[in-house]
């Protein structure tokens, strides 16, 4: 199944392309010597879970097209699962090959001089950083530096580096590294050997050593700069694309919540408490029809004897062994009564297989990444390991950590976040729980855990603050935080309806030219004026126009979709794009291609247009539990829960005047509640409105931070929603600060609130009450 980029996937791949244009177009671009330009330099840096691997392979896409010969992409990272995986996912059938359509994806072990002079497709070659990081290439083990002696071939190595095409022209290079924080200088120095166009990095904190420094330099002495934005106007000639982790959590891709436990008691006591939670939330992910089961991992250290810190001995008997993975194995099979089929042991862990052999089904992986395919194909909820599993390993229905004392200073909770930080199913559930990463910390005294606690903290303020973190030190604050509802409570769900929008889509589909047999409007413009000067040597730069060449052709599908994904990714399935005008190839810079992203544009404003809100009545929404802090719980009388801790002081003004009417609402979460989809442009994709109020037969939402919706079209489609007999059952009621007027919308005081609603005509129309009392009885039509 291939997957659509979200918006601030494809904003950022549009970046970075757009900056790639804007130096091969610079006619005074730096030269490293006269046949090398200063290559393009891009590090993109995002939380993990934001999709990189996608917005890096969109950018690859981007940059080809722009390119006039199929460029080869060398896509390198440490870890041999990380290229695992990036090759089962651009592959074909894979979820991400939709976005690099027309490229081979191989090994880079299998590319061979052919191909490589085959300048007709575009290739993505996959490969570990070991497998050309030698110093003595010649003389050395790696097959990329051999040359073939019985073919009289030259090595890869050399192939990539001279890169000729049949036709005798060099064909472009972009290296992309994923998983970035460790490059080190001798691989800077080999990859650049082969004299990349483009080097695009999956990170923005990695160091720069030796020439890749000194090529960062000489870009900033030319005007670029790596600062880093991460909100507002983006620098045209910017080294850093940075992605706002709050788009990453609105998206639904991260969890919402952290949660650590600290325990100075024995190791069993801690497993006992999350095995209880682990099952408890695989019940909670069974009754909300999830489509996942959650995951838990065990981090210790391997070999040693886990009472006095000696070496373990593998010769002894096997229940008699102190080995932490083998203590943590037995109780959960002994005593927690784990299938021994759902736990994995992935670390080197020494057993002595002749004379005390483990159980037979005690599962051990210690072949390192050699194993890793085999484990990943396991479908193990319970893997036990050391660190050597943490790199090219986050399995988003991992949702539990245990982390043994055992690691002692060898490991701080903070390092093992990005392994359970994904999001299962890339959206969050109505039951926080499903949305919670929760760790289990061994210590040796209580007075560690603030130290733990507060080097998270400032790890997820500095890179995820919309990620809420509680800590406790007694388990029984971790129960008292979580409270159920008091009763069951349902709304309908509301839907996109595009029923109505398919004529007029088409309808614009049915403008769109048919470029088959065009030859003129699908090439682009011709020109290059550039400025070459020798880097060091004085001289004066030699100004020349020449012939630009045309860029590589890519499908006009592409060039629409991708428009389209940018705006609203929803309006992209409403389309058939079977249609053969799709199919038409054209170069980006093309007058083709210009109409088609403007195409694009019509079919996305003609989509949200048109389209309307329905209910959905088959499975509403269910009320589920909260989490609170315990002791900052501020308590109602009338709501679904006890009680709340997460309200500002508007909220908290709006929910006592709620709770004294003595109808049933609750607070609504704002990631994983009840949502509505919004029908406009941009990042936001859903409503949440904060509160749900039920009186008589009808359903009241209110949000008092509406501001921002009342002046869009989205926002007025939220307040006139109906079924189809015309019926509301959802009212949806916007409380902004302030007095305001309806025609036209405007501010005019500060002060009080007034109270959003559509009128008989469809017309927004507001009043103005000096009280939030009178504005909550105003907004559930009291007064």
């Amino acid at each position: 199944m291939n997957i659509d980029l979200l918006p601030y996937q494809a904003r950022a791949s549009d970046q970075i392309a757009a900056r790639y244009a804007t130096l091969v177009a610079d006619p005074k671009r730096p030269l490293e010597n006269r046949n090398w330009d200063t290559p393009f330099y891009q590090a993109l840096s995002a939380l993990t879970g934001s999709g990189k691997t996608a917005i890096l392979a969109d950018t690859v896409a981007q940059i080809r097209a722009q390119m006039a010969v199929e460029p080869i992409v060398l896509w390198i990272s440490k870890a041999k699962a990380v290229v695992e995986q990036t090759f089962a996912t651009l592959s074909k059938g894979g979820k991400y090959s939709g976005l690099v359509e027309g490229f081979l994806i191989e090994h880079l072990s299998n590319v061979d001089g052919e191909r490589i002079l085959d300048g007709t497709q575009p290739v993505i070659a996959l490969s570990t950083v070991g497998a050309f990081n030698q110093e003595k290439r010649g003389e050395g083990s790696l097959k990329i530096h051999k040359v073939s002696k019985d073919k009289g071939e030259e090595s890869l190595w050399t192939s990539l580096r001279e890169r000729k095409s049949s036709e005798g022209r060099r064909r472009p290079l972009v290296i992309v590294y994923d998983e970035a924080q460790n490059l080190a200088d001798q691989q800077v120095e080999l990859l650049f050997e082969l004299e990349p166009d483009a080097m695009l990095v999956a990170s923005a904190t990695m160091k720069t050593p030796g020439k890749l420094g000194r090529i960062i330099d000489r870009l900033k002495e030319h005007g670029w700069t790596d600062d880093v934005y991460v909100t507002g106007d983006q620098p045209e000639m910017g080294l850093v694309t940075a992605i706002p982790s709050k788009d990453v959590v609105d998206a639904g891709l991260v969890k919402r919540q952290i949660i650590l436990g600290g325990y100075a008691t024995e190791m069993e006591t801690a497993l006992d408490d999350m095995l209880a939670e682990f099952r408890a939330t695989s019940e909670k992910a069974r009754e909300h029809m999830a489509g996942f089961s959650p995951k838990a991992i065990y981090v210790c250290r391997t070999n040693i004897n886990a009472e006095d810190g000696s070496q373990d001995v593998p010769t002894r008997p096997f229940n008699h062994r102190k080995a932490p993975p083998i203590l943590i194995w037995r109780h959960l099979v002994e005593q927690l009564k784990v299938d021994p089929a759902e736990i994995a042991v992935y670390c080197d862990l020494k057993v002595d297989r002749k004379h005390n052999p483990p159980p037979p089904e005690f599962t051990l992986f210690s072949g390192g990444e050699d194993d890793f395919a085999a484990f990943s194909e396991g479908g193990f909820r319970h893997i036990i390991f050391n660190l050597s599993l943490q790199e090219g390993w986050d399995d988003p229905e991992c949702a539990f950590a245990y982390i043994d004392k055992s690691m002692g200073s060898a490991i701080q909770a903070e390092q093992v976040i990005g392994r359970v930080l994904r999001q299962p199913g890339a959206r969050h559930y109505a039951d926080p729980e499903l949305n919670t990463a929760s760790f289990y910390i061994r210590l040796d005294g209580k007075q560690e855990f603030p130290r733990i606690l507060d080097a998270v903290r400032r790890k997820i303020a500095s890179e995820m603050p919309e990620v809420s973190l509680e800590g406790f030190s007694d388990p029984r604050d971790r129960k008292r935080a979580r409270l159920e509802p008091k009763q069951v409570l349902t709304i309908p769900e509301i839907h996109i309806d595009a029923e109505e929008a398919v004529e007029p889509l088409q309808g614009v589909v049915d403008l769109i030219p048919d470029y088959t047999h065009d030859s003129v409007n699908v090439v682009g413009p011709g020109e290059l004026t550039k400025a070459t000067q020798r880097v060091g040597d004085g001289s004066a730069a030699e100004v020349v126009t020449e012939q630009r060449e045309h860029s590589n052709r890519v499908i006009a599908r592409w060039v629409i979709r991708r428009a389209m994904q940018t705006a609203y990714p929803e309006a992209t399935k409403t389309i058939d794009w079977t249609d053969p005008r799709f199919e038409v190839l054209v170069e980006v810079t093309s007058r083709a291609a210009h109409d088609l992203r403007n195409r694009a544009d019509q079919l996305v404003d003609t989509f949200i247009d048109n389209a309307g809100l329905t209910f959905e009545d088959r499975n509403p929404y269910t009320v589920s539990s909260v989490l609170t802090k315990p002791g900052a719980v501020e308590m109602f009388t009338n709501a679904g829960h006890d009680g709340y801790s997460d309200l500002n002081a508007v909220e908290l003004e709006c929910a006592r005047e709620i709770d004294q009417l003595g109808y049933t609402w609750v607070r609504n979460p704002s990631n994983g509640g009840y949502s509505i989809p919004l029908l406009e442009k941009g990042s936001s994709r859903r409503f949440y409105p904060d509160f749900i109020v039920w009186k008589d037969d009808l359903v009241y939402a209110l949000d008092p931070k509406g501001a921002h919706l009342i002046v869009s079209d989205a926002g007025l489609k939220l307040m006139s929603i109906r079924d189809e007999t015309g019926k509301e059952r959802v009212l949806v009621r916007l409380i902004t600060e302030g007095k305001w007027k309806h025609d036209p919308i405007k501010q005019t005081a500060k002060g009080g609130y007034a109270v959003w609603r559509m009128n008989a005509a469809g017309k927004p129309r507001c009043t103005n009450h000096d009280t939030m009392e009178a504005a909550v009885n105003k907004a559930l039509d009291l007064g």
